[in-house]
């Protein structure tokens, strides 16, 4: 009976060894080389109100930019008058069924910026970069957006030109967003004429509208070096773009990044944000290859849906 007994915590401990091996030796793990963003709505929210995420804080290794806080500059009546304060907080799901479990942000015309205006320099200037954003899309029909011709990005890091900031240098910048009637897009910005509109400088990198109220795995990638590089577009399919567009690599730099908009929260503020929920949002400053593109999608894949 004592062999038996032990017979059994044996197997019993070989299973277990089997199964960790499988998890941790088997198992894809999440590429580190190059990671400059790991926005995880598990992880690093600090909360206001209950569930409103006033700042969320990168998880990637020896981050440049490190929190991504709550604004109310640039907020005007084409979305919250100045006077009711705490605006532009997206709202943190815990426990979400549909990701197995795992927390998302609602965004619902608000937005996150950091501050380190150079965070994010060079990706789109000749070092290349690649994203991965798990998120689900709502209908892009929020304040002042009927009938708008801007994206509504989830993402951006275009400069302002404008007042009040007046940053130096063309309109220059890359992102993720949706169009008002439901096209992904995603874009770089050159900033080598002020003509910035001219599938050209900004090239034109749309798929067709994936399923609103659905979660999906979205990327985009800029190739590497001068000259003319490719810009690819991704959904569900990290393998064969959904679009892919040349792009004339210019020397102006983006500013600060923007999360649930394409800018400071200074232009169009309302017109440009996105209505939707995001559980996590990776990049790279590099582009990766296809197989490194495979090993981070099967793990975003294993994490939130399988």
């Amino acid at each position: 009976m004592a062999k038996t007994i032990q017979s059994h915590k044996r197997a019993k401990a070989l299973l277990a060894g089997i199964a960790l091996y499988s998890l941790s030796g088997c198992a894809p793990s999440l590429i580190q080389d190059g990671l400059v963003l790991d926005l995880d709505a598990d992880k690093g929210l600090t909360l206001e109100d209950g569930d409103k995420v006033a700042i969320w804080t990168n998880q990637a290794p020896n981050p440049r930019a490190i929190d991504f806080k709550n604004t109310e500059e640039g907020r005007t009546l084409t979305i919250i008058t100045q006077e009711e304060p705490g605006t532009g907080r997206p709202t943190l799901v815990k426990s979400s069924s549909e990701i197995k479990g795992h927390n998302s942000l609602v965004f619902r015309e608000d937005e996150l910026i950091n501050d380190n205006d150079e965070a994010f320099h060079g990706m789109m200037t000749g070092s290349g970069y690649t994203w991965f954003a798990v998120i689900k899309p709502y209908e892009q029909a929020g304040p002042g957006k009927l009938n708008s011709k801007y994206p509504n990005a989830f993402f951006g890091n275009l400069r302002n030109t404008a007042k009040p900031q007046l940053e130096g240098g063309q309109y220059a910048g890359f992102w993720g967003s949706f169009y008002p009637d439901g096209r992904v897009y995603m874009g770089s910005r050159n900033g080598l004429s002020e003509k910035v509109r001219d599938a050209i400088n900004t090239p034109e990198v749309a798929a067709p509208p994936p399923a609103v109220g659905q979660w999906h795995i979205i990327m985009g990638r800029q190739g590497s070096g001068q000259g003319t590089v490719k810009l690819d577009l991704f959904v569900n399919d990290p393998v064969t773009p959904a679009n892919s567009s040349d792009f004339p690599v210019g020397n102006v730099e983006p500013s600060r990044m923007a999360i649930g908009t394409e800018r400071n929260a200074i232009n169009h503020q309302g017109k440009e944000s996105f209505d939707g929920e995001l559980a996590r949002l990776l990049m790279y400053e590099r582009d990766l290859s296809q197989d490194e593109m495979q090993q981070v999608y099967d793990v975003l894949k294993r994490r939130y849906f399988k």
